[in-house]
């Protein structure tokens, strides 16, 4: 047990100082006005006294006063029944991930190893897929690892559009993740744009670990804001940026991924830029990402606290109703008594 507010229990004393500074109070008794009193008082000679009078408590009355104040004083320092520590915990850090849907996702270059067995019991071969599900599969098993966190989505094509705000259900993320198709955000590629929009999602944040993952397999061609200045915009704003190409560095021609630009994104935000060229090779980084940024909780505890006044002031009111009733049946009684008598 604790008192939140110890320093009241300086009130017990203020009846005592009260008692002992300010004057009894005197209560008229019953008198008969005499025009002539003072002619009385000189013709007997008697000095006159007063006519009001300092009644007495019972001692029950006293008690009953006493324990009043004392528990009323307890209360108002409110006392409390502190409980065991309780942890809860939050997401420590956002991870926002923008996923390019241009139209050269499409393309069925990367192999995703088959997670159903064959009727001999062994895993089937890997199967031909496009970019964009080789990617779905590969986030949505990274998601699972990132208890913790709170995810975003944001999916570009010609513009970028938040698909996901942050949120702390993974399964939520994963179903929407699973639903997004290439060419649904327009065929071009807007990096700056999605930087730019991760921007502004990031300022609805409070935590102060934030991480950008931006995904393309092609060249900024539709952004009204460039992906270099997008990139100092954000490390001003503690953002940092990892990017994944989607590709080779030795393609050419218009499939080719500006690993450049990618490079100094990461480079100016304080983080890394990869290239995954491969299922294998995009697995590793995101599994490199998930060791160079792990998932992150935040701890907060405190102590429950139940009020005991309720405990106190209760049983006192019983208490002091019980001493009134008793009283004002007793004086009711003395004055039948008297009545009768007479």
């Amino acid at each position: 047990m604790s008192l939140e507010y110890p320093w009241m229990l300086l009130l017990l004393i203020l009846p005592f100082i009260i008692f002992k500074v300010s004057p009894a109070y005197m209560q008229p008794a019953a008198s008969i006005y005499l025009p002539f009193f003072s002619r009385i008082v000189a013709a007997t000679g008697q000095a006159p006294t007063s006519g009001s009078q300092i009644k007495q408590r019972k001692r029950i009355q006293a008690l009953a006063l006493l324990l009043s104040w004392i528990v009323i004083t307890l209360c108002i320092a409110r006392p409390v029944l502190i409980g065991e520590p309780i942890v809860t915990q939050k997401a420590g850090r956002d991870m926002m991930i923008a996923v390019d849907l241009s139209q050269s996702m499409e393309q069925k270059d990367y192999l995703l190893p088959s997670e159903e067995p064959s009727q001999d019991g062994q895993l089937k071969a890997a199967s031909n897929v496009s970019r964009l599900v080789a990617l779905k599969s590969l986030l949505s098993s990274f998601s699972q690892q990132r208890d913790g966190d709170r995810l975003g989505l944001i999916v570009f094509g010609s513009g970028a559009y938040l698909q996901v705000p942050f949120t702390e259900d993974v399964r939520l993320w994963q179903t929407l993740l699973e639903q997004m198709d290439t060419q649904m955000a327009g065929p071009a590629t807007a990096i700056g744009d999605a930087v730019g929009l991760s921007i502004r999602a990031f300022e609805r944040s409070n935590t102060s670990q934030r991480i950008l993952l931006l995904v393309t397999d092609g060249s900024d061609t539709s952004s009204r804001l460039d992906p270099v200045d997008a990139a100092r915009v954000a490390a001003a704003e503690g953002i940092e940026i990892f990017t994944l190409g989607m590709g080779s560095v030795d393609t050419v021609g218009d499939d080719q991924v500006d690993f450049n630009t990618l490079n100094k994104i990461a480079k100016i935000t304080n983080g890394r830029a990869f290239e995954g060229n491969s299922s294998t090779a995009i697995a590793e980084i995101l599994a490199q990402i998930d060791k160079i940024a792990p998932a992150k909780y935040q701890q907060n505890s405190f102590l429950p606290k139940s009020d005991l006044y309720p405990w106190l002031l209760g049983p006192m009111l019983v208490i002091y109703i019980c001493v009134w009733l008793s009283l004002t049946i007793a004086a009711a009684v003395r004055v039948r008594r008297r009545a009768y008598a007479d």
